[in-house]
């Protein structure tokens, strides 16, 4: 290793006799230190009871190379030349860096170390604070160093002298300015009650350590380092010998090991050794999918050092909470991987809760008594953070926990076997504790978009390692939260929780099954995704029909939903018939004034009036309005679906002022009972400015048509069919406002997306395609000929 010109020589280093010999270590994004191996017949001062071992110097890091230039940390660099620079007036001459395992603590010291000696000329001085016993001997070391007599130094060491106030001594006396690095700081009882931690003129004091705090150095400056930007990150896997690779790839591997500086060094290393035959980053994506202790490959060969393998670098701060009286904290932290990676509601880790699971009697065990003190651990190691989620506009930050998803995969992966169902399970019967409702009642949207990646992470991780229980119970929350957000309208939500739901149990012939499916294409089609929800409620209507009959509940639910998705496909022949099957069979087995059978029979008068055949559903429209009515109320969510029908079907028949009275009816009731902006909500706006449009109240059919398209663009995006009609009745009007360059522009780009998301025949493109011609000739001042289009959709889920 290479040396300092300065660096003491001959007998002015103190020596040691050992046996074995010393070992580095190398992390592109964490340096570790030495590890020595020393041995003496006798100690020096048997009444110490402290081994003695000199470091082979305090003028170098004792790390290897880093085998990537130090990314990002410029902030953190600048405040620290800074102070170093000119230590008489730093504000503070005590700095702590702190971070999670892996971070670059020990890369960025080397890298500040470095460019202090180089650039602002000070000594550099280097000490291993792992332990009381290198940390001590390193710092006798240094007063060595800064002048003290081997004769000082030896009864320093053997008691005869304070040790702390005989090496501040000599550093308050250097001759020349300092940079004191104390490394690998995770014990602050090295450091006594603080004697050994003080400022002087002369230098600054560096400390890297995983506590996020310690009483010995709460006066220290603390600067905090996370992972690296996806920008930076990608730099890291390219000084690796990956830079064949395209940057999109890159950045897939640095997002998926969270741009943890450790992981990114030991991914690059392994992908950049891969000599005979190179393995290409979506290659290793899919190995490391299936594997993740695949990232320990890129460690050297025959590393044994916990630091340095991903899979067990966090075990060195579990072990140390462990001696501290703290094993729960690694059950708490196996707890914590069995949900996601999103920030978790520390309500979900109530104490009494905790004790209603088999935590108690995990190993170690967890009771809520001690569920505080396990928490706080992790959170002073840096294992977790305590965080203040965004609970909504309406309410306070929540209280959180979050912990780098990387950390959490492989803890998760190294939870004994014999213990990871009762973790399970007790993860799933949490979860439903906090998230139980009544029947008909429901958590609030927050709550919703709170739990539901844990809910799904939950579920991911019971089915694969099959836990039946726990993947019972996980399933039944996934369901739940899936059905509440579909009702209300969250429909990105919905789709990953039913995806979630339908592979657990694809291949399964169960009624549950069944049901998984059946919501799954309930959602393509609120998403406007109409083939493939035609797909999906086919195969599982005819599923439905061998497993359940044809007459069963469920079954005319698919029936429903299939005539549901074959409107949005514009095939209302087909669609006709299949809600006139589920309107007759849901009468039948039901009766005629449930909520299903209403809901069926409007979208059949719709089926019906979208061939033309007014008449017929005007009076199936107005009949089944009259029953909703009586049966349900005027604000029940199924009446409102039956006003808006009968209002549609009003508007074809030319009933345009009788239309535009059902439909504020049906849009100050939906406003009221299901919100602003659900999405049924925006179908009668939607219906409004049509109506009001083909009345001629051009200024109040273009507020209407806007609010509903911007809301749509937000929520479902700019190509979502139900984006595009509001869009077709927005070109209308803007062409009936002789606002006819932003008609045109605006035609020109809906016609382009409704080919290519709806295709040419479907009846939106069709409508779409006469209001540009209508523009163009407006445009050119020559008259149109309006064929007669029929209406498009209103985009009703």
């Amino acid at each position: 290793m290479t040396g300092y010109p300065d660096a003491p020589h001959g007998s002015h280093v103190l020596r040691a006799a050992t046996d074995g010999h010393s070992q580095v270590y190398q992390a592109g994004g964490n340096q570790i230190i030495v590890d020595y191996s020393v041995r003496q017949s006798e100690p020096p001062f048997p009444g110490l009871g402290l081994e003695w071992a000199s470091p082979e110097s305090v003028r170098t890091p004792l790390v290897a190379p880093m085998s990537s230039p130090l990314r990002d940390r410029l902030e953190v660099r600048e405040a620290l030349l800074k102070a170093i620079a000119d230590p008489a007036t730093a504000e503070n001459g005590l700095h702590v860096v702190h971070g999670m395992a892996g971070s670059g603590k020990t890369a960025l010291s080397q890298t500040v170390f470095d460019e202090a000696v180089v650039r602002h000329g000070v000594v550099g001085l280097w000490v291993n604070a792992s332990d009381r016993s290198s940390f001590r001997s390193g710092m006798l070391a240094v007063a060595h160093d800064r002048g003290a007599s081997q004769q000082e130094v030896d009864a320093a060491r053997e008691g005869r002298r304070a040790d702390a106030d005989f090496v501040w001594h000599y550093l308050h006396s250097s001759p020349e300015p300092w940079l004191l690095v104390l490394d690998n700081a995770d014990d602050p009882s090295v450091f006594g009650h603080g004697a050994w931690l003080r400022s002087s003129s002369r230098g600054i004091v560096l400390i890297t350590t995983r506590l996020r705090d310690a009483a010995v150095w709460r006066r220290a400056a603390r600067h905090r380092l996370d992972v690296l930007d996806v920008s930076y990150a990608v730099d890291v896997l390219r000084d690796l010998v990956v830079s064949t690779e395209d940057t999109a790839k890159l950045e897939l591997l640095a997002r998926r090991v969270g741009g943890h500086p450790l992981a990114l060094s030991l991914a690059g290393n392994y992908l950049g050794r891969q000599l005979l035959e190179p393995v290409p980053v979506d290659e290793y994506l899919k190995r490391l999918d299936a594997d993740p202790s695949l990232l320990d490959r890129g460690a050297e060969p025959g590393e044994q050092e916990l630091r340095r393998l991903i899979s067990s670098t966090w075990q060195i701060s579990l072990d140390t909470l462990t001696e501290q009286g703290i094993p729960e904290a690694t059950t708490l932290l196996r707890l914590l991987s069995c949900f996601g990676a999103a920030p978790l509601p520390v309500g979900v880790l109530s104490p009494t809760g905790l004790e209603d699971t088999g935590l108690p009697h995990a190993v170690p065990p967890l009771t809520g008594e001690r569920a505080n003190v396990a928490l706080e651990g992790l959170e002073t190691h840096t294992l977790v953070s305590l965080i203040k989620a965004d609970g909504g506009t309406e309410r306070a930050a929540v209280p959180s926990v979050q912990a780098h998803p990387l950390l959490l995969e492989t803890v998760a992966s190294r939870i004994p076997v014999d213990q990871r169902a009762l973790l399970l399970e007790s993860a799933a019967a949490l979860l439903q504790r906090l998230l139980s409702t009544g029947s008909g009642r429901y958590v609030d949207p927050h709550t919703l978009r709170l739990f539901t990646p844990h809910a799904s992470a939950l579920l991911k991780h019971a089915a694969a390692h099959r836990a039946d229980a726990a993947t019972a119970s996980a399933l039944a929350v996934v369901r739940d939260l899936r059905d509440q957000s579909y009702v209300r309208g969250d429909y990105a939500t919905t789709r990953a929780l039913a995806d979630d739901a339908a592979h657990v149990t694809d291949g399964q012939e169960t009624a549950e099954a069944l049901t998984d499916r059946h919501e799954r294409g309930r959602v393509l089609t609120a998403l406007g995704q109409f083939t493939e929800a035609a797909t999906v409620h086919r195969s599982t209507l005819e599923a439905r029909e061998t497993l359940l009959g044809a007459e069963h509940e469920d079954t005319l639910d698919s029936t429903h939903a299939l005539g549901i998705s074959l409107y949005g496909l514009g095939r209302w022949a087909e669609d006709e018939r299949f809600m006139r099957r589920a309107a007759d069979g849901r009468a039948l087995v039901l009766g005629t004034t449930d909520p299903d059978t209403i809901d069926s029979r409007g979208r059949l008068a719709e089926a019906i009036g979208q061939q033309q055949r007014w008449d017929e559903a005007r009076q199936l429209a107005a009949e089944n309005l009259t029953v909703s009515e009586r049966a349900l109320g005027d604000d029940h969510p199924h009446t409102l679906l039956s006003r808006i029908a009968l209002a549609w079907v009003l508007a074809g028949t030319g009933e345009l002022e009788e239309s535009a009275a059902h439909t504020r009816t049906t849009l100050e009731g939906s406003e009221r009972v299901l919100g602003k902006d659900h999405p049924r909500t925006l179908a009668a706006r939607q219906r409004l400015a049509d109506v009001l449009s083909r009345l001629g109240r051009w200024a109040q059919a273009l507020e209407a048509a806007q609010a509903v398209r911007a809301v749509r663009q937000q929520v479902l995006g700019p190509e979502h069919p139900h984006t595009l009609s509001i869009e077709i009745v927005l070109t209308r009007i803007l062409r009936s406002t002789e606002r006819i360059a932003e008609a045109q522009e605006l035609a020109a780009r809906t016609l382009e997306s409704c080919v290519r998301v709806l295709g040419d025949d479907h009846p939106d493109t069709l409508a779409c395609r006469t209001e540009y011609e209508a523009a163009l000739a407006a445009s050119a001042g020559t008259p149109f000929a309006r064929s007669r289009v029929v209406d498009q959709e209103d985009g009703k889920p």
